[in-house]
């Protein structure tokens, strides 16, 4: 969505986002008491020094990529804590803040992260080397999709957030993985939709796919809840 439009659905999007025409009580839930949320929760102070180590790490303000908002990070927590994965399926990381703010949830919880540039990431290393064994990061992504799904219990829904798609290659093993994912019970997450063409391109086609469940965007993050038990639905919003 461009800027220009943006602006013109400004309203409606603000609109609906207060729960106005919104009448699945699961997206009603789901809007008021994750996406906008604002009561504060304990991981909220870890998270702004995460930030914080981030953006001493990025340096200048206009240097791109540009650390994840605290209003973003925040919110990647409630929709990790709401759901309350015991695997968590991280691709990209830049910083590691949004890897570190779903990670927060639970000490349990395990999380596999591709991330190519791990190991020559100071600040990737130091906010999440710290979660020690619950760290599992990988640099090839067949075997992170491999690593995880083979983790996954036969009861547990997979949740996978997608922060950067970097070539044509990742892109294709990411449509490959996450086509199928929209068939079952699962949460995917996509950031950076409108500064990656391919995070775009891939947003859209679990939406053209999709015969149940529900998506929510900003047209900047997409949530996917691919729920069998969810009436089709997509929801443009304000978050």
């Amino acid at each position: 969505m461009g800027r220009i439009r943006r602006y013109r659905t400004a309203w409606s999007r603000h609109h609906r986002s207060g729960g106005f025409g919104i009448h699945s009580p699961f997206a009603f839930h789901f809007v008021q008491r994750v996406l906008g949320e604002r009561l504060p929760y304990y991981a909220y102070a870890d998270i702004a020094k995460w930030r914080t180590m981030a953006k001493d790490s990025a340096g200048r303000r206009w240097r791109k990529p540009r650390v994840i908002s605290f209003k973003n990070a925040k919110m990647l927590f409630r929709i990790a804590n709401f759901f309350n994965p015991k695997h968590l399926l991280v691709v990209g990381a830049n910083y590691g803040v949004s890897a570190a703010s779903v990670k927060a949830v639970s000490r349990q919880s395990v999380i596999h992260l591709y991330s190519p540039k791990f190991e020559g990431s100071i600040i990737q290393q130091k906010l999440l080397l710290p979660f020690g064994e619950r760290l599992r990061h990988f640099v090839d992504l067949n075997t992170c999709f491999q690593s995880y799904f083979s983790a996954l219990a036969p009861d547990e829904h997979p949740f996978v957030l997608i922060n950067e798609i970097s070539d044509e290659m990742e892109y294709n093993t990411l449509k490959s993985a996450i086509l199928p994912l929209i068939r079952q019970h699962a949460v995917v997450v996509m950031r950076n939709l409108t500064n990656n063409p391919l995070l775009a391109q891939l947003w859209h086609e679990p939406n053209d796919n999709a015969e149940y469940g529900q998506t929510y965007t900003n047209e900047k993050i997409g949530i996917i809840i691919a729920n069998p038990k969810l009436q089709l639905e997509h929801f443009f919003l304000w978050f």
